[in-house]
C-alpha cells in the first residue's frame, strides 16, 4: 500500500504544480491553452505516474493486485487532485475563474458561433465553481489510472 500512496501523492502534486503554472502564466484565458492542452498533460502525467508505481511493484503481484494498485492510485490520486483543485480555485487563486470566464467569453464571441450555441457556453461558464472545476479531475483521474493500470498490469505483473 505504501508504494499506492506514495505515488497517489506524486501524481496529486505533479498535477497542483502544473495547475499552479497555467495560473501564474495566464494560460488559464485560453480555452485551448488553459484546457485542452492542460488536460493532456495531466493526462500524461497519470499515464507515467500509474506505469512507474506498476513497474515498481511488478515482480510481486499478478495482474489483479496490479489492477487493483492503478485504480486505488486512481482513488487516492483523484481525492487529492480534487482537493488541491478545490484549493488552488478558491483559496490560493480567487481570480482565477473570473479571469479564465472573461478570457473563454472573448474567445466564444470571436468564434463565430451560432448565437444560440454561443449562449449555453457561456452558461456553462458562469455556472462555474471550484467544485464543479474540481471533479472532472477526481472521475478523469480514477478513469485514466483504472485504463492504465488494466493495460500496464499486462507487462508488469508477477509472472
Amino acid at each position: 500500500m505504501g508504494v499506492v500512496v506514495k505515488w497517489s501523492v506524486v501524481l496529486a502534486l505533479a498535477v497542483f504544480v502544473l495547475g499552479v503554472l497555467i495560473a501564474v502564466t495566464g494560460l488559464h484565458t485560453n480555452p485551448l491553452a488553459g484546457g485542452a492542452a492542460s488536460i493532456g498533460v495531466a493526462i500524461l502525467i497519470n499515464i507515467v505516474v500509474v506505469f512507474l508505481a506498476l513497474k515498481q511493484t511488478s515482480g510481486e503481484n499478478p495482474y489483479g493486485k496490479q489492477l487493483l494498485n492503478g485504480a486505488l492510485i486512481g482513488v487516492i490520486g483523484g481525492i487529492l487532485i480534487f482537493l488541491s483543485s478545490w484549493l488552488l480555485l478558491a483559496v490560493v487563486f480567487p481570480d482565477y475563474l473570473d479571469e479564465m470566464r472573461a478570457g473563454y467569453t472573448e474567445w466564444i464571441e470571436a468564434s463565430g458561433l451560432p448565437e444560440a450555441q454561443m449562449q449555453k457556453q457561456l452558461e456553462a461558464m458562469e455556472n462555474a465553481t471550484p467544485v464543479s472545476q474540481s471533479v472532472p479531475g477526481l472521475i478523469g483521474t480514477f478513469f485514466t489510472s483504472l485504463i492504465v493500470g488494466a493495460i500496464v498490469a499486462i507487462f508488469q505483473r508477477k509472472k
